[in-house]
């Protein structure tokens, strides 16, 4: 098996976008998903700018940040339905240094508890707009069967993300084998810097040995402030890379 991304969320514009340089310069393998929607997301907003910057940036010193754009809300519901707002086209629309798109990966948080299932056929046509990059369909039992569907349907590729807490950050008791073949399974809830080794342990039980997957924390690398911590997200990837480093 193959760990292909160790995914550090909630970076925003109160994280130094030095600190985003600094953690992949030392773990390549790391990803960065950033939350957006239009309520915290609107051009002008503070996020909207910390964004423009770190596009700037990246365009500057070509260095290809390996980013996720996770669309939440309002803009997962708009995308589902083919209907773009103009701020979430002008972000879909950044290049990196080669000219390839700066989100490599689009997480879609639709029908986590809160909201309809989209129509098939329409998200998948919003999907297949963006050929060059790969999405992420979060599972779980509210939409379990449309994500089946459209992998029996193969119009588009995706990637998997498991997360059983709808996104509260909760600890599973197990780790789910992957649902897909042929489809990069992602695991998150409720990982830590201090239990991810025990956790990645659990994934190894269910994983095929030729499967990829990626992990992805969020609530457990804040601070004391509430917002993303370099400190804890560093020690989550270093201790993921050394489990990787046992393994081998």
């Amino acid at each position: 098996m193959e760990l292909v991304y160790i995914t550090c969320s909630g970076a925003n514009e109160f994280t130094s976008i030095e600190t985003l340089f600094s953690l992949y310069e030392e773990f390549p393998l790391i990803e960065f998903g950033i939350q957006v929607s239009g309520e915290k997301c609107y051009a002008g907003s503070e996020r909207f700018v910390w964004l423009q910057n770190l596009h700037k940036l990246i365009l500057l010193r070509g260095i290809d940040l390996p980013l996720a754009l996770h669309l939440n809300r309002d803009w997962v519901s708009a995308f589902c339905k083919g209907d773009l707002p103009i701020d979430l086209r002008m972000l879909l629309s950044y290049q990196d240094s080669h000219k390839r798109p700066m989100f490599k990966r689009i997480q879609l948080n639709f029908k986590i508890g809160r909201d309809e299932a989209p129509e098939q056929k329409m998200l998948e046509q919003s999907m297949l707009m963006f050929p060059e990059v790969r999405f992420i369909l979060s599972y779980n039992q509210s939409n379990a069967g449309l994500i089946q569907d459209m992998y029996q349907n193969q119009k588009v590729k995706f990637d998997c993300l498991f997360d059983d807490s709808f996104g509260e950050g909760v600890l599973p008791a197990r780790r789910h084998a992957p649902v897909f073949a042929h489809v990069v399974q992602g695991y998150a809830g409720g990982l830590s810097p201090d239990n991810i080794c025990s956790e990645l342990d659990k994934i190894a039980l269910v994983m095929p040995k030729d499967a990829q997957f990626f992990i992805d924390a969020e609530g457990k690398l804040k601070g004391d402030d509430g917002h993303f911590s370099y400190f804890k997200a560093h020690d989550f990837l270093a201790n993921a890379m050394h489990w990787l480093s046992q393994k081998k």
